[in-house]
């Protein structure tokens, strides 16, 4: 195979995972391509054992194709660490835009619908030759993971990353971390990872979107948290964004609509909401 190298070229981001480059791929005859490129934190013990489990995670990712999942190319050493090799999105995250307030109406049901189709992707991949199901659950969906480009694409970043974070630190430390606060889902506190766990949280982001608001980590008692997805629901002012939040906050991951669902309803609530259409949002027409 023609050799690859990469080059670092700046610092875009960092957390707990890793550090985040924009770098660029460097091909035979002059190629060059401008990559994202996340160096990720090693313990010094057991390297083998997390370069098995990402190389793995790398080739599963390499088999999610859809155009809201980030593509990663490439798992990579440089500099004696693992680096994963993505295209790099250009725009702002979600976390981003919300500081500015909430989200117009159609816009968050056209951001929010392709996020479901993503998470609907990745929930029913099947690996191409054998057609056993992957089960790729994200584990992390927050506004800081989903990045609208100034063409109006949708990206879901860290796509099973977060898979390989799980595994790795629950082989190592025990101390198994589920997500990000305010977004993780009850069953979750229980070591149930499941599919519907993706809903809730997307659900959480999609309260987000239409108040500007955080909705807080929800209680897990049954009554409390019945009485707490009310509140929160009552300040969603389109009644049918209010009904599917409510829906996807479910305490009982079977009460939840799957992703397929909640990308149908939200194109019906999108066809019928006000406001401008996303491509028109971000490009201020």
């Amino acid at each position: 195979a023609p050799r690859r190298d990469y080059r670092l070229v700046h610092r875009i981001g960092s957390g707990g995972f890793g550090t985040v480059w924009r770098g660029e791929l460097l091909g035979p005859s002059g190629f060059r391509k401008v990559v994202a490129i996340k160096l990720l934190n090693e313990a010094r013990a057991g390297q083998d054992e997390i370069g098995r489990r990402l190389r793995d995670e790398a080739r599963i990712l390499g088999l999610l194709q859809h155009r809201a999942i980030v593509r990663v190319d490439d798992l990579v050493r440089i500099d004696g660490k693992w680096a994963v090799v993505m295209e790099l999105v250009p725009g702002a995250d979600l976390a981003e835009l919300l500081r500015a307030g909430p989200l117009p109406p159609r816009v968050v049901a056209e951001v929010m619908r392709e996020v479901a189709l993503a998470l609907a992707a990745a929930h029913t991949a099947q690996h191409p030759t054998t057609g056993v199901s992957l089960g790729i659950i994200h584990r992390d969906i927050k506004p800081a993971n989903i990045r609208v480009t100034r063409t109006g694409e949708v990206k879901v970043l860290d796509f099973g990353l977060a898979r390989a974070r799980f595994e790795h630190r629950e082989a190592t430390t025990r101390d198994i971390r589920m997500g990000s606060v305010g977004y993780i889902a009850p069953e979750r506190f229980q070591q149930r990872d499941l599919p519907a766990g993706d809903i809730f949280s997307a659900g959480a982001v999609l309260f987000s979107c239409a108040t500007g608001a955080e909705l807080g980590q929800l209680p897990t008692r049954a009554v409390a948290h019945a009485a707490a997805v009310i509140e929160a629901t009552d300040q969603v002012e389109d009644a049918r964004l209010a009904d599917l939040i409510g829906r996807m906050l479910s305490i009982e991951p079977a009460g939840r609509p799957d992703a397929h669902e909640v990308a149908t309803e939200l194109r019906a609530i999108a066809l019928g909401a006000e406001g401008p259409w996303l491509t028109d949002w971000v490009t201020g027409a």
